[in-house]
């Protein structure tokens, strides 16, 4: 396999419970001034910028890639939220089972200093350490399928 490409998404059915509970429960100070007739600015706010947190998580995308220069991971349609790592600059890659909440505080856009994790759900992801000590791990959900590509464009990795 020379190119392996995954997207993911975050699709949890307790995540869209909670985000539309947040929506609906900002917006009933709105609802109750519109039954009165008196609507203030402060009780449309709420609603439209939880709104648009839950369009931003529900168009939120994971797009992994890994190829013969090396691998690409990053949260589209937001472009500073993608890494990019050649292999000549890795010292080590390899699919690792993880615990996403004790270790990175769940899922998401994880960690500070030299220790990060892009993941969308479930425990598998490709751990990455530069020749610079920096880990970063990115979740999968085809680990035997990104396992083949580092297998088959990544000299130094562990089985």
């Amino acid at each position: 396999m020379r190119i392996f490409k995954e997207n993911q998404r975050f699709r949890q059915w307790w995540l869209i419970i909670l985000l539309i509970t947040i929506v609906i429960a900002s917006a009933l100070p709105l609802f109750s001034e519109i039954s009165i007739n008196k609507v203030r600015l402060e009780s449309v706010i709420a609603p439209i910028i939880s709104l648009q947190v839950f369009v931003l998580i529900f168009i939120l995308k994971l797009e992994t890639r890994i190829n013969s220069k090396g691998i690409t991971a990053g949260f589209e349609p937001l472009p500073f939220f993608r890494r990019n790592y050649n292999w000549d600059e890795i010292k080590e890659c390899y699919i690792r089972t993880y615990a996403p909440v004790s270790e990175y505080g769940g899922w998401g856009i994880k960690g500070f200093g030299r220790a990060k994790a892009y993941n969308v759900s479930g425990n598998k992801g490709i751990q990455i350490i530069t020749k610079n000590n920096e880990r970063f791990l990115i979740g999968t959900e085809k680990s035997e399928l990104a396992r083949r590509a580092i297998n088959k464009n990544f000299k130094n990795h562990k089985e």
